[in-house]
């Protein structure tokens, strides 16, 4: 799909090319988006000035006067060249792109023909999903929803923590502490796993006891891996419960399980490849480490295998299968130097597509309490999200200000969207301060609940208007809030590709916020003069004109709501 805002840029980049004598290659490193005041595009002289001894506020108006492109308007401003989209037929072109392509607006090419895996979410079995676990799990599936709209096909993997010693700590806890008329109950489970971990912190013969249990998993002891699988299966069923509440789906259910009896191949791999040695009973690769930096641990001293090893096997064994041209693990940023040393080792093995591997770090959340008081599950928070949007929508609706059919089915959209968005308007890498009042604020913005009001008043405005026009005419929308208004429906694809290529869901979040805000600015201007309603009485072209952007805009927060994994209702 061809993005309109990209076909102006290129116009005025080949023609300042043109006029240059340089490559439209060269001149658009120097095209940056301008100033909303001075234009939408500026081209910086400074660097081509230069080299030619030239006055850079010269050159600029210099280029002003004999470059022309089609549906700009230039202007000097000191050492750049400023250019502004005429309102026709841009105008026309936004709009009708957004009308056309519908629920697919925003959408793109790039990646069409390529494959991305990508890891996320990933809790452990045996244990509750907490909340910290939002940040990969939200973080993760928008940016896979990203790459989707952007032609990629996407492997998403839920790659469970289903092997390790928390297994040992669960079975032995459970023969002392456990009810077996319980075993398939996830929070009889987690009551188990939490006195068996403190236990085993106590008390080290103890916490040898589910070491030996992880052992017999590893030696294939089928009593062991019967009752290791009832366990699975209750945290499975358990975990996706969740996720449906999520809205989240995963082409992929593996496990470091899936690797058992796989890791003796991998290490003689690394063997013979990067080369390994004992440290401590213990086997490591072979690496220059730096002064206190830990190795990366194939094997324990007594035997037992470590995520590192399964990690190796695990991209092996996903390059062999997706053939990924990219592959992102959404993994919390304390884990880079886990992430750093696991990719050199795939390198220094002799895998070029290692090059191919990115984590994507992510920040920690600090202040989450609830009612309850300190808390960990995500489904007391969610529970919590939607006890608190539930209370705001009754309010709202007994005091006229909202309405739905349902307020029940609206309180979870809100509550879990809040939730969501609250985490993803955040640059990733950054640590953030968890606030409810903050996540759902009915009154202010900033938050999910504000971007999906938008998206219902939008809704509603068009349902009050009889509906979305077939035709219009643009040159009517001619207000400085109706252009802003335009310039805005019409970023959402560079947003969308951006985002995308930085695996970055904040450039979205934060679009939207900008689009909203200047749907308000526009719509809320009917209150101090009638002419500048959206449902203009007395001018059926204007009105059928600002319905038509009123379908823009709505079409675009749909969307980008949509692939940041929040509901967008048309009641609110």
């Amino acid at each position: 799909m061809s993005i309109v805002l990209d076909q102006y840029r290129q116009s005025f980049v080949d023609s300042l090319a043109s006029a240059l004598g340089m490559t439209a290659v060269e001149v658009s490193r120097f095209v940056k988006p301008a100033d909303p005041q001075h234009g939408d595009f500026s081209f910086v002289c400074i660097p081509v000035a230069k080299p030619k001894k030239l006055d850079p506020a010269a050159l600029a108006a210099e280029l002003a006067g004999k470059v022309t492109a089609v549906g700009l308007t230039l202007a000097p401003a000191g050492p750049y060249l400023n250019a502004r989209i005429t309102p026709l037929p841009f105008t026309q072109q936004v709009i009708d792109a957004a009308r056309a392509q519908g629920a697919h607006y925003g959408e793109g090419t790039g990646g069409q023909g390529k494959t991305v895996a990508i890891d996320y979410s990933s809790p452990n079995i045996a244990k509750p999903i907490g909340f910290h676990h939002i940040r990969s799990t939200a973080i993760g599936h928008a940016i896979a929803n990203l790459h989707r709209s952007q032609g990629w096909k996407v492997e998403g993997i839920n790659y469970l923590g289903d092997w390790g010693k928390q297994f040992g700590l669960v079975a032995v806890g459970f023969a002392e502490y456990g009810e077996p008329a319980r075993k398939t109950e996830m929070a009889h489970l987690v009551e188990v796993y939490v006195k068996a971990n403190a236990r085993a912190e106590k008390e080290p013969a103890f916490d040898e006891q589910a070491r030996a249990f992880f052992r017999r998993m590893e030696g294939n002891d089928p009593e062991a891996l019967a009752l290791w699988r009832e366990f699975r299966d209750t945290s499975l069923a358990d975990f996706r419960q969740v996720y449906a509440r999520l809205g989240i789906t995963f082409e992929h259910w593996d496990g470091e399980s899936l690797y058992q009896g796989k890791m003796d191949a991998v290490i003689d791999q690394v063997t013979k490849t990067v080369g390994t040695r004992e440290s401590e009973g213990a086997l490591i690769v072979d690496l220059p480490y730096k002064k206190d930096e830990p190795p990366v641990l194939l094997k324990k001293s007594d035997g037992s295998t470590l995520y590192a090893t399964r990690d190796l096997a695990a991209a092996i064994d996903r390059q062999q299968r997706f053939c990924f041209d990219r592959a992102l693990y959404v993994v919390a940023a304390d884990q880079s130097l886990h992430f750093k040393q696991f990719f050199l080792v795939l390198e220094r093995m002799g895998f070029t597509w290692a090059k191919s591997l990115s984590h994507i770090a992510f920040g920690r959340i600090h202040g989450m309490s609830t009612r309850k008081g300190n808390l960990t599950l995500l489904t007391d928070v969610l529970d919590e999200a939607h006890d608190r949007a539930l209370e705001k929508v009754n309010t709202n609706i007994a005091e006229g200000r909202m309405q739905t059919d349902d307020p029940d089915a609206l309180a979870e959209q809100v509550g879990v969207g809040a939730i969501i968005f609250g985490d993803l308007k955040n640059k990733r890498t950054t640590d953030y301060e968890f606030n409810w009042d903050q996540v759902l604020d009915f009154e202010g913005g900033h938050n999910g609940p504000y971007l999906q009001y938008a998206h219902a008043r939008t809704c509603k405005v068009l349902s009050l208007g009889g509906g979305a026009p077939t035709s219009y005419d643009a040159a009517l929308l001619t207000l400085p809030e109706e252009q802003a208004l335009v310039r805005e429906v019409a970023r959402l694809p560079l947003v969308t590709r951006e985002a995308t290529e930085q695996s970055e869901p904040s450039l979205l979040a934060r679009y939207l916020l900008d689009l909203a805000a200047a749907f308000s600015r526009w719509y809320t201007l009917g209150n101090q003069e009638r002419a500048h309603r959206v449902l203009i009485e007395d001018d059926p072209a204007l009105r059928a004109a600002r319905l038509a952007l009123t379908d823009a805009v709505r079409l675009s927060l749909a969307n980008g709501l949509k692939l940041l994994g929040l509901q967008a209702p048309r009641q609110m």
